[in-house]
Order: structure tokens, then sequence, then C-alpha cells
């Protein structure tokens, strides 16, 4: 627990001013974590199957082109990430097709994710804020909640400790966090959208991180990573922002947020 606050600490003074400076300094931070989080995956992956490290470094190139693509270019960039790995698997007949499929969905959701965090410290530092609130408090009051109501499992065979009551209750305090910020700080100019991202935030920020346990448990590994002592890698501490990050950024896009 000792190492675990102390890391704690020192990414928060490190990653907080970079957060709030943003500009390149951001944009440094989300490149090195793209490239940390696709590599991080790609490794778990290689324990069913070793792939050249070349190829992991085109991964990473891919990926790194989706994040940093603009947004008319964002769906090419994805359409590129197909064709290149298709060409890999046909002219690598060593490389399995399962594996390739993982290396497209990987590469996809990361690029993707890491564009969408990429895109909301952009619109605001406020909106950053509010995500990462939501889904911290979310997280925190699920366990919480569990710990003293759980009596439910939700997802035994993925993540035996998460219970029905821990998830609802996360969803309520993340939910209503949610609705007091937007209203107080009018983040948000149509009512609809602040409803809906309070409604669907807590719940994408769930799924998230059962996402990322069925990943740890079908592979049998602890943490994706251990870069950062007591906390995993990089993949540990995003897993529950990432389908919650693309939700918003579908928003920005397609409404005036």
């Amino acid at each position: 627990m000792k190492e675990r606050i102390i890391t704690g600490i020192c990414l928060l003074a490190v990653i907080l001013p970079l957060v709030y400076f943003g500009g390149y300094w951001f944009m440094g931070l989300i490149l090195v974590a793209t490239a940390m989080a696709t590599y991080e995956m790609l490794t778990m992956h290689d324990t069913l199957n070793k792939v050249p490290i070349w190829i992991k470094f085109l991964a990473i190139m891919v990926t790194l082109g989706i994040a940093f693509s603009s947004t008319l270019s964002t769906a090419w960039s994805i359409l590129s990430t197909y064709a290149v790995f298709l060409l890999v698997i046909h002219f690598l007949k060593k490389i399995k097709f399962e594996t390739g499929s993982f290396y497209i969905r990987t590469l996809i959701y990361i690029g993707v994710s890491f564009r969408a965090l990429l895109e909301i410290r952009y619109h605001s530092l406020s909106l950053f804020i509010f995500l990462i609130t939501i889904v911290i408090l979310t997280d925190s009051m699920a366990y919480f909640t569990g710990r003293f109501f759980g009596k439910h499992k939700l997802a035994p065979k993925i993540s035996p400790k998460k219970t029905i009551e821990g998830a609802i209750g996360g969803w309520l305090f993340g939910a209503s966090f949610a609705i007091g910020f937007g209203l107080a700080t009018e983040l948000f100019a149509q009512m609809w959208v602040l409803i809906a991202l309070a409604v669907f935030l807590p719940v994408l920020s769930q799924i998230g991180d059962l996402v990322a346990s069925a990943l740890k448990r079908q592979y049998d590994i602890k943490d994706f990573g251990n870069m950062f002592p007591g906390h995993g890698g990089v993949m540990d501490r995003v897993d529950s922002q990432m389908l919650a990050a693309i939700l918003i950024y579908v928003i920005i896009l397609f409404s005036d947020v």
C-alpha cells in the first residue's frame, strides 16, 4: 500500500501539470502513453504467439497514427490499419490470423481512445476534468459500496470481487456528480447531452474495467505492465477511461458541446 501511494503521488506530480498546460505538453504525454499502452497489450499477447519485434514497432507507429490523425482522417487511419495488417498476415505465414485480428482490434481501440482523450483536452480542461473525475468516483464508490453492501456477484468469472450492488452504487455516485458538475459549471449547452453523459459514462467506465479484467484473466496476468510499482502499467491506469472518452469524443463531433 505504501508503494502504491508513493507511486500515485509521483504520477500526479508529473501528469497534472501536463494536463493543466495542455498543448504540446499534453500531446507528449499522450504520445508516450499511447506507445506504452500498445506495447503492453502486444507483449501480453506474446505469451500465446511470438511476433517479430519489427511488427510490434510497426503496430505502435500505426496506433500513434490513429491517435494523432485529424478527425477527418481517423476513419482512413482505421482502414489503413486493416490493410497493413492483412498484408503482413498474408506475407508472413508465421503470424496466425487470430494474432492479426488481435493486433487490429488493439490498435484501433487504443488509437481511438487516446485520440478521444486528446480531443477532449483540446476542447476544454473542464470537460477533461469532468471525464476523469466521473471515472475515478465511479470506480472508488463501486469498490466501497460493494465492500459494505455487496452480496450478488456481477461477473464472477471475470472479476470475482465486483458485485451488482457495487456497480449500482458506483453508477449512482458517478451520475450524481455528472449532473451536479454539469449544472454548476454550465459545461453543456444542451441538457440532453448532460443527461446522456450522466447516464452512460459511469456504465462505460465499469464496462471498460471489466473488459480489461477479462483480458488479464484470459492471459493469466495480474497487471498489463510493471512500469508503475503498485499500479501496474499504463493500461491498468486508463482502462476505465477508454470507452467513456470515446463517448464524449463522439458527442463532441456530432453536437454543440
